[in-house]
Order: C-alpha cells, then structure tokens, then sequence
C-alpha cells in the first residue's frame, strides 16, 4: 500500500562542494601513501653490488660464448651504456675470452633490483617480530645517517662474533668473563691487540659456536661452481669438466652431453669426479674490476651437489662423494631402497654415519638429489626430505685449531685444499640431468681489495678486519653486525672505521662496525622489479621480468 508521506527532495550539490570532496580525497590518499610508507613498508632501488648475486646493483648481463651460460656483471652507477671495452670471466666454464663494450658495441646497462622493505615488524619488535639472524635488513649508513644500506643481518646483541674461515661463531655473554667483554669492546684503531692475551683469545674460542644458516638464507647463498646443462663448447684453462678416466668404453660414464650416462656394466664401482677449476670465492659479477686475473681466492669447503637422478633398473647402487680437507663423506642410494651416509679421515676405513629407507629406485622414476656440506653439516635430501645427515657429536668444527691458520692482522688463507666432489655407480645403469655444483658464500677475514689505496686502517694493515680471526668483536644490547653477500667487495661491518656525525655524538654508546637498533629501517622481503625485459635490442626495458620477481631470502 502507498504511503501518504513525503520524503523531501535534497538540494542539487553546489559546485564547489564536489571540488572540495575530490581535494579532501586527494589529500587523505596522500595521507595514507605516507603513512603506509613511514610504518608499513617502503620501495628502494639497490645502488650497488654487494649483496650480488642475491641482489643485483647497477649491472649488465652477459651470456658467455664459449658455454651460453648468462650471468651478471657489475657496472658504474652512472654507466646507461657500455661505452669502454670489458673483459670478464664466465663464473661457468672460466672462459676468460669474452669482451663486451666499446665503441662499436655499446650494449645498454640495467638497473638495480627494486626492492619492498617491510618496516612495521620491526616496530614492534620481539623475538618473532625483531632482526633475525641471516635476513637481509635495510639499514642507515654510519658514516652519514642519510644513506640507506642493505646488507645480510650476521651478529646480534649480547655475543661475541668472530669470521673464521668463511663461517660466522659467536658466543653468548653469559660465557665470556666482564673482564674479556671490556677487552673485545676496546676500539682497535685506538689500541690495535686491545689488551687481548693467548689466553683471553683461546678462553673465547672454546665458548664459540657455528652459526648454521636458515634454510631459506641457504637456499639463496648457493652460488655457481659449474652447471653440466652449460657445457663448453672449446677447452679453456682450469675449466671445470666431468672426469671418469678414460673414455666411455672404458669407464661407463658417458658425460659428452648434459645427459650423463652409465651403463652399469659390471659389479665394481666407477665414478665420475669433477676436475679442472678448484672450488673457490669466485664472483664474476666482480670480473670487472679487481678479481678479473682469478687471484687472491680462498678455497670454499661448504658445497652442494645437485642433479636428477633416473635408474634403469632396480639393482646395483648409485653414490655420492664430497670432501672438505681431511674429511670425506659419501652418501649410497641401493635399488632397493636402503640409503648409508659414511665418513672417513684420510687414508682411516669408511664409517658409517647413519642410514634410512626409501621406497625402491624403480626404472624410470626420477629422484631430485641435493647432496650438501654446509656450516659442518652435511646432508642427503632425496626430493626435497633430508633422508640421512649429520650432528654435532659426527662432526663439528674446532675453532681453536682453525684459528691457528690465522695470523694476529695478516689474511686468512680458508680451507687448505679445494673441496672434492664425485658420483660413482657399481651395476647400476642409470641417467644423470641437470649436474651442477655449488657452492656456499665465504665471509671472508680480510680487507676487500676494492679499498686498496685508500686511507682505510683496516685495509692498510694497521688493524685486522673488524669482527674477523683473531679479531672479534662484542655486539651489547641493541647492536648487530651486518655483511654482503659479495665479501670479497662489500664494505660492511668488517671494514667500517669511519663515524658519522649523529654516531659521533652518541660518544661510548657507539660501537665502530655495528648498526645500532634504532638505525634498522626493516627487513627486506620481496623484488618487485628487477631490470624489465627490453622492448628490442636496444630498447627500453619496460616488460617486466616475471621470472626473477621474488622473495628475498
């Protein structure tokens, strides 16, 4: 039924009230753009290349002529164009042949990755909230306040840190002595060997822990050795290349093609061991400026091997080998299904470690294979479940005796001989794809050469390295220590000896090589916008590039 009421009409909106609601739009959107970026996360482009190849800075990509394998390599800032000639190093096959640039090759530049930081959960901080061990952190540059670096969190409040042989200890306060936390909280630069005896050194030694990474930073600082799927084309100097001893006839292994073949021949075992280029801090994202000769590098122990692994039969077994100085670990995967890791000391038996059971290797079934040694602990994972690995009571470092390889301010040489790494099969007919070996960042303990000749007392020889052998350092309440993933040239916690003003003035309460809490911005999370794809050639890079958008682990 109708009603018999009215509704009054409303007056029709006067101009300037329409102008006024669009202003008053504007103004709230604005409002909440910048409260969103002041406490919930902020976009920043990476300037430079030490977090490579994590995080790229200004670069130009290559794809080397002599394998096809594509990688990175560092430029100027200011360089859009590639307007001198360059000589770089395939981190792959270690072609050194490849020249890019010049005038009649100006190949264009591409931008740093573009990165989301995420800064509220470090606003509220806690243990779940706060810095954490091994994520990438955005940070105020000590030096001037104004800057922002990014970097890799390593060191947290309330421990002692030290860098020994490319591997991160620390000991908690509440084992070091009053008297040796005053000692390591003395500047360097003010009194080079602070008061530090045999004694106080060798006391903190014992109380230092490995500090393993977290599966996902792990993942990410997994670096190129050699990828099978790349092999060279023409033999090259200290290239890597699988080894078997002799041809296919001989041996069973056919490693030609990236399809690795063993016809499972006999009863005795036959491997396949990777030759040529020693496993070591190479970065060809630094081929351009002072590691283009490949000298001045360390030997990197912590190693992974990787492939898909397909039987042909269900008998016979399938082994893998690595080697780190003195020990040796194989892990053996049998048809039926039974998988041993064992351990030996030089010329000692082999002793097994532990054991386990997976379903048989049926014909035809392909299995992921990641075989590792990383942080002194080494592990089996058979498409992607750790099915056999190590603990603490099997093998451990000492960092006593691994510090006897360091002198007091001079370098640290790393492991003493390369890492070895083979396959082997015994009756097994079996195909290996995509073989490749990586291997872990080093953090290394002395200066980077990218300093040389400047007035950098670390660099010069005056002090050893910040927080590195034989110079560790005291992070207290509300102090962290950062590095780069690219060591050998990233300026970080190790090399810092300049203050800034707004540190200066905090006087004691500042400790030189450290980040102080509330210098954290957040913690980087994701690459919104690595460099686009180019539209042409030449063109501008506006496609964007899919594939390497990810998280930042």
């Amino acid at each position: 039924m109708p009603s018999d009421k009215t509704v009054p009409s409303r007056p029709p909106p006067r101009s300037g009230d329409g102008i006024r609601d669009t202003i008053d739009s504007i103004i709230i959107a604005f409002i909440l753009a910048f409260v969103f970026r002041a406490f919930v996360a902020e976009a920043f482009v990476i300037p430079t290349g030490s977090m490579a190849p994590s995080l790229y800075g200004r670069h130009a990509i290559h794809r080397c002529s002599n394998c096809r394998y594509p990688f990175a390599f560092s430029v100027d800032a200011n360089e859009d164009v590639l307007r001198s000639q360059v000589a770089i190093t395939c981190p792959n096959c270690n072609s050194h042949n490849d020249i890019v640039g010049g005038p009649s090759d100006q190949q264009p530049t591409e931008s740093g990755d573009r990165i989301l930081v995420l800064k509220w959960p470090y606003d509220f901080g806690g243990q779940l909230l706060g810095p954490q061990r091994w994520s990438v952190v955005v940070f105020k540059n000590p030096l001037d306040g104004k800057q922002n670096y990014i970097k890799r969190l390593i060191g947290l409040p309330n421990e002692a840190l030290e860098i020994i042989d490319g591997d991160i200890y620390t000991a908690p306060a509440d084992q070091l002595s009053a008297d040796l936390r005053r000692k390591l909280l003395s500047d360097p630069l003010a009194a080079p060997n602070r008061g530090l005896t045999a004694a106080d050194l060798d006391s903190l030694s014992k109380a230092l822990r490995i500090q393993r990474k977290s599966d996902s930073a792990q993942d990410a600082l997994w670096m190129i050795h050699y990828d099978h799927d790349y092999p060279p084309i023409n033999s090259v100097v200290d290239a890597p290349f699988w080894n078997a001893g002799g041809l296919p006839a001989a041996t069973g292994w056919d490693a030609s093609t990236p399809h690795v073949k063993f016809d499972g021949r006999d009863d005795a075992v036959h491997s396949l061991r990777l030759a040529g280029k020693p496993i070591a801090d190479f970065y060809a994202y630094n081929t351009r400026s002072f590691q283009s000769s490949g000298h001045d590098l360390r030997y990197v122990g912590d190693v992974r091997l990787r492939f898909v692994l397909e039987p042909a039969a269900t008998k016979g077994e399938f082994s893998t080998f690595l080697s780190r100085n003195n020990d040796e670990f194989q892990a053996t995967m049998q048809a039926d299904g039974t998988v041993t890791l064992a351990h030996r000391t030089g010329d000692a038996p082999w002793r097994p470690l532990s054991s386990a059971k997976i379903d048989p290797l049926a014909p035809g079934k392909e299995h992921l294979i990641d075989f590792q040694n990383a942080d002194y602990r080494v592990l089996l994972r058979i498409d992607e479940r750790v099915v056999v690995q190590t603990n603490d009571s099997q093998y451990k470092p000492d960092p006593s005796r691994l510090l006897k390889g360091a002198g007091a301010t001079g370098p640290f040489d790393g492991d003493d001989r390369p890492a070895q790494v083979a396959i082997s099969a015994r009756g097994m007919p079996l195909e290996v794809r995509h073989l490749s070996v990586q291997r872990d960042v080093f953090y290394r303990s002395i200066p980077t050469e990218s300093d040389m000749g400047h007035t950098n007392p670390y660099v010069m020889g005056n002090v050893a390295a910040w927080g590195t052998a034989n110079n560790p350092i005291y992070l207290r309440e509300g102090e962290f220590f950062v590095c780069g993933d690219n060591s050998p040239a990233s300026k970080d916690s190790r090399l810092w000896w300049e203050k800034g003003d707004f540190v200066l003035r905090r006087g004691d309460a500042y400790q030189r090589g450290t980040v102080p809490a509330d210098q954290l911005i957040g913690q980087a999370f994701f690459v919104y916008w690595p460099s686009g794809h180019r539209l042409g050639e030449r063109g501008l890079p506006v496609v964007p590039n899919v594939g390497r958008m990810r998280p930042i682990k």
